[in-house]
């Protein structure tokens, strides 16, 4: 077994989950590490998470997603980590009012 420490962030932002066009990159054929059930209405429980590059460059897992929105994740890590490092940044979307 081997264990790393990695970098993470939780984002709370309920209105990632009212954006129709992120509903719809949620609920799109493609695997995804969440708890949404494509076609169910979002909920408290529809968290997301996705992995943002090291190099902050703007690449990640998840870069797919609605522009607007990935960039506001890539900048919310750039304004707390450094660029570098071996493994990606976790983000988990929370959708809590």
């Amino acid at each position: 077994m081997e264990i790393t420490v990695a970098k993470s962030l939780v984002i709370n932002a309920p209105e990632f989950y009212a954006d129709w066009a992120f509903v719809a990159w949620l609920d799109r054929d493609v695997p995804k590490f969440m708890w949404h059930r494509p076609g169910d209405t979002p909920s408290e429980w529809t968290d997301v998470v996705v992995l943002v590059d090291p190099s902050l460059n703007g690449e990640g897992s998840d870069q797919d997603m609605p522009r607007d929105i990935w960039d506001r994740i890539v900048g919310a890590c750039r304004q707390k980590f450094l660029p570098g490092g071996g493994n990606h940044i976790a983000v988990r979307i929370t959708n809590l009012s």
